[in-house]
C-alpha cells in the first residue's frame, strides 16, 4: 500500500457515454491518490469497485458518493496505521494484505473517536463487507475474509447477503449526547396539542416572513420545500417554466403544480461535482396552498428576479449574486443565514426564549421543509402511502402508485380548508407569543392576502 506523502480522496468527474443513440455527459465518483504537496490527484484502480457495484446500478451519484465517503476514510485509516509502524500493520504492503481485523479496527475507531451511532456503523459494515467481497471476487486479497449469511429486507423483498462477522464493540448510545434532529417546525411544548396544524402555520409564516426580509433570494424556495416537500436539489433545478398555476389563476392562488425534473445539463454545466444538485424523483409535485406561498411566488417573480441584472441563464428560477443559477451549496449557505437570523430574532424578543432554546438545541437545515410538509399531510388525513407519493418517495407497485397519485392529489384539494389560516381562532387561548410586534405583523400580513 503506497504511503509517503499521499492520501486517498474521492473526486467527482464527468465522462461521455452512449445511451439510446445519444451521447450523455455523465457524472460519476472516482477514488484517487492525492499528492499532499502538489495536490495532484492520480486515479486509483479501486475506483472500479464504485463503478461495478454502484455506478451501473444505482443511477444516482449520491449513492456512489455515500460509499466513497466510507471507503476513503477506511483506506486513510489503514495508511495512518502503517505510517505509525504498528505491529498489526507492518505486513500491509497493499490492498491484497487487508484482513477483516483491519475493518474491525476501523469501526472501533469510529466508535471511540467519532462516536458513530449504531445505525451509521451498520451502514459502514454493509459497505465494508461489499468492499472486501469485491476484493476477494477480483482475486486481490491473499486471505479469504470470514463472511456470514445475513437476511436483509428491502421493501417487501428479503434476501441473503454475505457480511463480515464483525467483532468490535458497538456504541453504547445511552452515553451519547447528540442534539436531536428536527423533523417539524412545531416546538416541543406544542407537539401533542390537537391544534398543532394551526400552530404549525403560525411558525411557518413567521420563518417565511423572516426569509422574505433577510434572504429574499431563497424565500420562495423555502416555501416550496414546506408546502411542496421539495428537496434542496429539486429547488435549485427549477426553471420559471416549471411552475404551473392551476385554474387560470396567477401565482398558484388556486393550486400550484411544480414540474420537478433533473436540469443539471441545462443549469449546472459549470460544475463537475453535481452530487448535491441531483433530482432523486422527477415528478409533477402538487403543493399545499397557503397565502404566504402565493405572496412569495409573486414577490419572487416581480421583485427578486427583476434585480438580477445580467442572468447567465434566462430561464433559471434561483440565482446567486453573480447571476448564475444558484447551486445547492449556495442555497445551503443562504439558509444558514436565515436560520441564524431567525434564532437571533427569537433570542432578542421578549417571551420567545423557550422557542429559542427549542430551535437552537436541535439540528435542522433546509430539509426540515420536507418534514414539515410530511407532518402537514399526515395531520390532514393522508395515509402513509399517499404521503410517500406526494413526497416523491419511491413507491411500490405501479397500479397502486397510480391510484395513490389520483387520490392524494384529490385529497390535497380537500385538505386546503383544513389548512386554512381562517381557523386561527382555534389557537387563541394557547400560550403563543401574540404580543410581540413581528408576530402581530405576520398575522396581519397573512390576513391581508385573503382579502
Amino acid at each position: 500500500m503506497k504511503t509517503g506523502n499521499y492520501r486517498y480522496v474521492w473526486k467527482a468527474i464527468r465522462y461521455y457515454r452512449k445511451q439510446g443513440g445519444e451521447i450523455v455527459n455523465t457524472p460519476s465518483i472516482i477514488i484517487g491518490l492525492e499528492d499532499m504537496t502538489t495536490k495532484e490527484v492520480f486515479p486509483h484502480p479501486i475506483s472500479h469497485f464504485l463503478y461495478k457495484k454502484y455506478h451501473r446500478n444505482s443511477g444516482s451519484i449520491n449513492y456512489e458518493l455515500n460509499v466513497a465517503q466510507i471507503i476513503v476514510p477506511f483506506l486513510n485509516f489503514i495508511l495512518d496505521q502503517v505510517k505509525c509502524e504498528l505491529s498489526e500493520y507492518t505486513e500491509i504492503k497493499g490492498l491484497e494484505d487487508l484482513r477483516e481485523s483491519h475493518a474491525n479496527a476501523f469501526l472501533q475507531y469510529c466508535v471511540d473517536e467519532k462516536s458513530n451511532k449504531n445505525k451509521t456503523l451498520e451502514m459502514k459494515e454493509n459497505y465494508l463487507s461489499k468492499f472486501y467481497n469485491y476484493l476477494w471476487d477480483e482475486k486481490v486479497l491473499k486471505h479469504k475474509p470470514k463472511f456470514k449469511l445475513v437476511s436483509v429486507r428491502k421493501g417487501k423483498e428479503v434476501r441473503k447477503v454475505q457480511k463480515i462477522d464483525f467483532t468490535y464493540k458497538k456504541t453504547d448510545e445511552t452515553l451519547l449526547r447528540e442534539r436531536i434532529k428536527r423533523k417539524d417546525i412545531v416546538p416541543q411544548n406544542h407537539d401533542s396539542n390537537e391544534n398543532r396544524i394551526f400552530i404549525r402555520l403560525q411558525y411557518i409564516r413567521e420563518i417565511l416572513y423572516v426569509a422574505k426580509h433577510e434572504t429574499p433570494d431563497i424565500a420562495f424556495g423555502v416555501a416550496l420545500q414546506i408546502f411542496g416537500g421539495l428537496r434542496k436539489g429539486e429547488v435549485v433545478n427549477l426553471t420559471r417554466a416549471a411552475l404551473k398555476s392551476q385554474n387560470g389563476q396567477k401565482f398558484g392562488v388556486e393550486g400550484l403544480v411544480v414540474l420537478v425534473r433533473d436540469r443539471q445539463n441545462e443549469l449546472f454545466k459549470r460544475f463537475i461535482d453535481v452530487s448535491t444538485m441531483q433530482v432523486k424523483s422527477p415528478r409533477d409535485q402538487s403543493c399545499l396552498i397557503d397565502p404566504i406561498l402565493n405572496y412569495l411566488y409573486k414577490h419572487h417573480m416581480e421583485v427578486v428576479l427583476k434585480k438580477i441584472k445580467k442572468p447567465k441563464h434566462p430561464n433559471a428560477l434561483f440565482y446567486d449574486t453573480e447571476g448564475n443559477p444558484m447551486s445547492a451549496d449556495t442555497y445551503d449557505k443562504r439558509f444558514l443565514k436565515l436560520k441564524n437570523t431567525y434564532l437571533g430574532m427569537l433570542l432578542g424578543t421578549q417571551g420567545r426564549y423557550q422557542d429559542y432554546l427549542d430551535f437552537s438545541q436541535t439540528k435542522w437545515r433546509s430539509h426540515i421543509g420536507r418534514g414539515v410538509f410530511t407532518n402537514m399531510c399526515l395531520d390532514v388525513g393522508f395515509n402513509e402511502k399517499q404521503t410517500a407519493v406526494l413526497r416523491g418517495d419511491r413507491s411500490t407497485q405501479s397500479m397502486e402508485s397510480y391510484f395513490d397519485i389520483i387520490t392524494a392529489t384529490y385529497n390535497i384539494r380537500k385538505a386546503l380548508s383544513l389548512l386554512s389560516p381562517d381557523q386561527s381562532a382555534n389557537v387563541a387561548d394557547l400560550n403563543m407569543p401574540t404580543n410581540h410586534r413581528m408576530w402581530k405583523e405576520v398575522q396581519e400580513y397573512g390576513a391581508g392576502l385573503r382579502t
